[in-house]
């Protein structure tokens, strides 16, 4: 008799340890998802902000404004043409 009253407790008691361990496990999931969201949400901005520094229209700004460039005329493009496949020095 108190055998069975003792393995009814245990199971009892394991049955309870499960459920708390499963809603810890529940919780932390669930903050694990938001933190994947987020990263993600980080991730989208900064390929944007990417996109926008590499834009060529901000390259041309910036050499303009900044540095003071131009484009060079053509009188000054000089072409170099090189054997197909043979690049050697480079």
């Amino acid at each position: 008799m108190y055998t069975l009253l003792l393995t009814v407790a245990v199971v009892f008691l394991l049955n309870v340890w499960q459920s708390y361990r499963y809603t810890q496990l529940e919780r932390d999931v669930a903050g694990i998802q938001r933190e994947h969201r987020a990263l993600l949400e980080e991730n989208k901005r900064l390929v944007v902000g990417i996109a926008s520094l590499r834009s060529p229209q901000r390259i041309r700004a910036i050499a303009r404004d900044d540095l003071n460039m131009e484009p060079a005329p053509a009188s000054r493009i000089r072409r170099i043409d090189f054997p197909q496949g043979n690049v050697s020095g480079f």
